[in-house]
C-alpha cells in the first residue's frame, strides 16, 4: 500500500506544489533539496530506535507518522512551510526505508532474506507504477480538489500499511546489556565508507528519470516519449529478474562481483546514451539508447543486490536498525542531489557528462573489495569470505 501512494506523490508533487500551491519552481528545488537532505539526518537515530524497542514496533510508528507528515504539503504556500514538510517527510522515508531491510532481517531466516527482500521490491515496482498510472489521471484532471485528493490518499495508503504491519510477529528489542551507544554504525569507518562509495552507483535512478528524458529531447534524434518507455520496460525486467539476480548476492563474494558488474554495467549504459547523439536516423538512435537501457538493467539490477548483501553481511548484530539506518542515509543523500548534478552534467558537459558519469559508476565499485577486507577486520570476523 506504501508504494502505491509512494507511486501517486512522487509523480505528481512537483506540478502539484507548482501549479496548485504557486511556489515558484526554483524555490521548490530549493526547499525539497534543503529539507529532504536535513530529513537524512533522522535515518540513524530512528534505527537506533529501532533495536531499542523492536523493528516492528518502530516500523508501524514509521509508517503511521508518513502518513500524517505528507499532510502538510496541504498547508505549505511558501519556501520556509515546504522546507520543514520536506525535511519531516524526507525523515520519515529514509527511516522507513531502513528499519524496513532490518524488519526482514530480523523475521526471515538466513536463507531467505535477501530472497524476501527482493520478492518485496518486485512488488513494490508493481504497485509503484500502479500509484503512477494514478497520478497520471491526477495531472490530466488538473484541479486542486483531485490534487488535494490524491495527497489525502497517499495518507491513507501509508496508514494502511501500517494497519497491514501489525499482524506481523513481534521483534524483540535488543537486550540493554548488549545495546550500541546509538553511534555505531557512523563510528564503524569501513562501513561508513563502503556505504557511501558503492550509494554512488544510485545514481543510476536519476540517470533514468531526469538525464535521459533531457538527452532525449534536445540532443539526439530518438522521440522524447521513448523515456517513459524505458522506465516502464526497466520496471518490467526488475519484476522479472531481481530475485534471481539477487541470489548471486547471497554470500560476501557474490556480493562484491555484483557490485563491480554494476559498476562495469553502469558506465557502459551511459557511453551508450552519449553515443545515441552521434548524427543519426531516429530509429537508429532509438536502438543504440535501447542498448543503453540493457546495460542499466543489468546494473541496477546487480546494484540492488550487492546493496543487500554487503549491509547485511557486515553490519554489526545487536544494532542492525542502525547500520541498516546509515545504508538508507547514504543512499538517500545521493538521491537527494542526484537528479541535479545529473541534469548539470548531462546538458553543461553534454558527451563530457556522461563520461565523467561512467567514470564515477566505475570509481564507485573499484575499491569494495578492499573495503570489505577492512569491515571484516573490524569486525573481528574472518577475510577468507572476501577472496
Amino acid at each position: 500500500m506504501s508504494a502505491l501512494g509512494g507511486g501517486l506523490w512522487f509523480s505528481m508533487w512537483a506540478v502539484y506544489l507548482t501549479s496548485v500551491k504557486g511556489i515558484p519552481a526554483a524555490s521548490m528545488g530549493l526547499a525539497m533539496g534543503l529539507g529532504g537532505g536535513a530529513g537524512l539526518l533522522a535515518a540513524v537515530p530512528v534505527g537506533a530506535l529501532a533495536d531499542r524497542l523492536g523493528a516492528r514496533r518502530v516500523f508501524i510508528a514509521v509508517s503511521v507518522a508518513r502518513g500524517l507528515l505528507v499532510l502538510l504539503f496541504l498547508f505549505t504556500d511558501d519556501f520556509w512551510s515546504l522546507l520543514v514538510a520536506a525535511a519531516l517527510f524526507t525523515a520519515s522515508e529514509t527511516s522507513g526505508r531502513g528499519v524496513k531491510v532490518t524488519l526482514i532481517y530480523l523475521l526471515m531466516p538466513g536463507h531467505r532474506r535477501l530472497t524476501v527482500l527482493a520478492q518485496a521490491r518486485v512488488v513494490q515496482h508493481i504497485t509503484y507504477a500502479a500509484g503512477a498510472g494514478a497520478a497520471a489521471w491526477v495531472l490530466s484532471n488538473g484541479t486542486a480538489g483531485a490534487y488535494y485528493g490524491a495527497v489525502a490518499v497517499v495518507s491513507l495508503c501509508a496508514v494502511l500499511s501500517a494497519g497491514v504491519l501489525i499482524g506481523l510477529p513481534p521483534t524483540p528489542p535488543v537486550p540493554p546489556a548488549r545495546r550500541s551507544s546509538g553511534t555505531r554504525a557512523v563510528r564503524d569507518l569501513p562501513f561508513l565508507s563502503l556505504m557511501s562509495t558503492t550509494a554512488l552507483l544510485s545514481l543510476c535512478w536519476p540517470l533514468l528519470s531526469s538525464g535521459l528524458p533531457l538527452w532525449l529531447k534536445y540532443q539526439t534524434t530518438a522521440p522524447v516519449w521513448l523515456a517513459p518507455v524505458t522506465v516502464v520496460v526497466s520496471s518490467l525486467f526488475i519484476a522479472l529478474f531481481q530475485v534471481r539476480v539477487t541470489r548471486q548476492g547471497e554470500n560476501l563474494k557474490g556480493a562484491i562481483r555484483s557490485t563491480r558488474k554494476a559498476g562495469a554495467a553502469l558506465a557502459v549504459c551511459c557511453l551508450l546514451f552519449a553515443a545515441a547523439a552521434w548524427p543519426a536516423p531516429p530509429i537508429l538512435s532509438s536502438l543504440v539508447v535501447l542498448a543503453g537501457l540493457t546495460a542499466h538493467i543489468y546494473g541496477e539490477l546487480h546494484y540492488v543486490a550487492s546493496r543487500w548483501g554487503l549491509s547485511l553481511r557486515l553490519m554489526r548484530r545487536d544494532a542492525e536498525g542502525e547500520y541498516q539506518g546509515l545504508a538508507a542515509s547514504t543512499e538517500g543523500a545521493v538521491a537527494t542531489v542526484g537528479p541535479a548534478l545529473i541534469t548539470t552534467l548531462v546538458t553543461g558537459a553534454l558527451v563530457g557528462g556522461w563520461g565523467v558519469l561512467a567514470v564515477i559508476f566505475v570509481a564507485a565499485a573499484a575499491p569494495t573489495p578492499a573495503l570489505c577486507r577492512r569491515a571484516l577486520r573490524a569486525g573481528g570476523r574472518s577475510r577468507a569470505s572476501v577472496g
